[in-house]
Parts: C-alpha cells; sequence; structure tokens
C-alpha cells in the first residue's frame, strides 16, 4: 500500500472504510498482520526515539488516529490522509465480525473495562463473537494466561489497548507467541466503549480540538501531553517544511 513518510514513519492514506476492508480481508487468511494508529503524540516520540519508530515501520498498516497528523502531511507533503478513530471504526468492526462470524479478543484497560465493553458491545450486536476479554494491565489473569486463553480460543483479530508505545512494543515482543491474523493496537478505545471516559462532543471534534477535551476531562494525565506536546509537535512540522524549502 501506498504511504506517506511523517519524520520516519511510514503512514497509509486509508479511510475507515479502508481499514476495516484490509482488516477483513487479514482476519480471513494464514498470515499474521499487525495495524496501529500514530497521532501527534506518536510522531513527538518516534521524532526523538528511533526504537519507537522503527517499531511502527515493522506493522503492515498506520493509519492516522488524529487531525494534528492529516495537517501536517497536507502541509509538508501536499499529501491527504484521513482521520479516522476507534470510535468511528468499532461499529463498523462489529457489524463484519457479525457478518463474517469472526472472533474478537480484547485485552485493554483497567479491571474491568474490557469486560464492560463487552456487554455494551454484545446488547448492541447479539451475534458478536467476543471469545474472551483481559485487562491490558495483566491484574485479573498473567500474561501467561492470557497468552494461553488466546491460543486456546484461536481469535481472528485481537484487538490490544495498553497506550503507546506499550501497546506496540507488547504486540511486537510477543508476535511469535501470537498466532492471530489481525492483532491491532486500539488505545483508550475500549474506556470510550465501557463508557468509563466520555466521548468528545461532536462540534468540538468538528474544530479539530478534541485534544482540549482530553485535556480538560484529564487535566493532570495529559496537560503535559497537549500543552507541551502540541506546540512541539508544530514547530517540528514548520521546521520540517523549512528544510524541505532549503534543499530544493
Amino acid at each position: 500500500m501506498q504511504t506517506l513518510d511523517l519524520f520516519g514513519v511510514k503512514v497509509t492514506p486509508v479511510d475507515r472504510e479502508g481499514i476495516l476492508a484490509q482488516v477483513s480481508a487479514w482476519a480471513q487468511e494464514d498470515g499474521r498482520r499487525r495495524v496501529t494508529y500514530v497521532n501527534a503524540n506518536c510522531l513527538n516520540i518516534a521524532a526523538r526515539d528511533a526504537t519507537y519508530r522503527d517499531l511502527l515501520n515493522s506493522f503492515d498498516l498506520i493509519y492516522s488516529d488524529g487531525i494534528g497528523v492529516v495537517w501536517a502531511a497536507r502541509f509538508i507533503e501536499g499529501g491527504r490522509l484521513y482521520k479516522v478513530t476507534g470510535r468511528e471504526w468499532i461499529d463498523g468492526l462489529c457489524a463484519l465480525a457479525e457478518r463474517q462470524r469472526l472472533r474478537i479478543y480484547i485485552l485493554a484497560g483497567r479491571p474491568g473495562v474490557a469486560q464492560q465493553a463487552r456487554q455494551n458491545l454484545e446488547s448492541r450486536w447479539p451475534k458478536l463473537c467476543i471469545t474472551g476479554v483481559a485487562d491490558g494491565f495483566f491484574a485479573e489473569k498473567s500474561e501467561a494466561q492470557v497468552l494461553e486463553e488466546i491460543a486456546r480460543q484461536r481469535p481472528q483479530v485481537l484487538l490490544v489497548g495498553m497506550g503507546v508505545p506499550k501497546q506496540e512494543e507488547w504486540l511486537v515482543r510477543q508476535a511469535d507467541r501470537l498466532d492471530v491474523p489481525v492483532c491491532w493496537a486500539v488505545g483508550a478505545l475500549f474506556d470510550y466503549v465501557a463508557g468509563v471516559e466520555r466521548p468528545v462532543p461532536a462540534w468540538l471534534e468538528r474544530m479539530g480540538l478534541e485534544w482540549l477535551w482530553r485535556m480538560l476531562i484529564d487535566p493532570r494525565g495529559k496537560w503535559k501531553r497537549y500543552i507541551m506536546g502540541n506546540p512541539r509537535f508544530i514547530a517540528r512540522v514548520l521546521w520540517r517544511k523549512i528544510q524541505m524549502g532549503i534543499g530544493r
């Protein structure tokens, strides 16, 4: 697939339908594929951490989860990316999984989050096959127990929400033990699905201010990421544009 290079990370210009179509195809094949996303915070980390950047580029599909990445691609490369969040694709994935009888395993969040998310999804999609759930901290089940359960239940899609970069590191570290067609890093998606984190109001999201909402509802956890990270990302984008102009 064609990709755009943003600070050394190969991001695929694919929309929601394209992501779901690719996941659907891979889920029914024998291979092992890894999917993840990037936002401004991810690219900030990748710009200063070559190990994380290389780890990201080992994934088979990287899509944009933040409006800042979409703007950066347009400004630097003149390319088009699509902002696709987990909240936008989760219903489509569930509908797809019902139709194709795909087996899903959820490994995400604090204790209780994945179980509540499962109940919420199954209430809306009664034929959805979620083979198992576990928290992303391995508090209720050990890591060895989770890996054994995944091997026994043989899901076709494994959704892993541990936060960046822990989720990507875990998927790469356990690659030889995960005989799963699609392993998908999903961040905080299941906090929203479980109802433990409030989604951004639609009007703020349309204005590209999802980051402001997330900071307001969790200032202690998010202030550094946005108050310091956003200006750093903008400066990095501007400097890359200047470098490109000088190089011409």
